[in-house]
């Protein structure tokens, strides 16, 4: 670790760990006496796999269907504003 608190990763771990090219930020999690780093990219896609086995398969996103909700106001609201005129 440098004075200023910045942890320098080797270059031959970060090309091992997938952390090459652009700037990433990471993540640190303490595990007891240990120290986890990660990327927030890698974080998400485990987070993602973890979650993919609730959803059942073919279910629509509920994002998906306040979508569609906001689109059939937005229709009726543009209806509405047409035919009040």
């Amino acid at each position: 670790m440098a004075d200023n608190g910045r942890i320098v990763i080797p270059a031959a771990l970060r090309k091992q760990l997938g952390m090459t090219g652009q700037r990433q930020d990471i993540l640190f999690e303490i595990r007891g006496s240990e120290v986890i780093l990660t990327t927030k990219m890698q974080a998400l896609r485990r987070a993602q796999e973890r979650l993919a086995g609730i959803a059942p398969t073919g279910a629509r996103l509920v994002s998906e269907e306040l979508i569609e909700d906001r689109r059939a106001d937005a229709r009726r609201e543009s209806g509405d504003a047409q035919g009040g005129s």
